[in-house]
């Protein structure tokens, strides 16, 4: 019977979720302002801590949440603006290969949601790209 215990709990915990850490640095456009994320996905999901470190040494630091659907993450960024004001704003990726590109758009709420409204989400302007990088704090 111990046996059969054993067998049940180590197919169960072999049967979970593979998470996969990625983190990635970027540089904006202007050269002044960097983004650090560090990035956890499993499944359809994501989470993780994101923070824009602007040329002034402000930052806004938080984590974000999320799902992924085909090549693109879009979810929610929640944090403590340079300002040192709590806010939630939402946050998309575009992935392309191993590097994203953040998205942009018109945010507002939907139903208690915090989303780009009628498809004004692009990332053709986006302020940064994100390269895999090692660890950085």
């Amino acid at each position: 019977m111990k046996m059969i215990c054993l067998l049940f709990f180590v197919l169960f915990i072999s049967c979970g979720p593979e998470y996969k850490t990625t983190y990635y640095k970027a540089t904006s456009l202007d050269k002044r302002d960097t983004a650090f994320l560090k990035l956890v996905t499993s499944k359809g999901t994501f989470y993780g801590d994101y923070r824009i470190r602007y040329d002034d040494k402000t930052e806004d630091d938080g984590t974000i949440t999320g799902n992924v659907r085909g090549d693109t993450l879009s979810g929610k960024f929640s944090y403590l603006s340079r300002d040192n004001v709590r806010t939630i704003a939402p946050i998309a990726f575009l992935k392309n290969g191993e590097n994203l590109k953040l998205g942009t758009g018109v945010a507002g709420t939907y139903m208690g949601f915090h989303v780009y409204l009628g498809g004004s989400l692009s990332f053709g302007d986006s302020l940064f790209q994100f390269q895999p990088a090692e660890y950085q704090q």
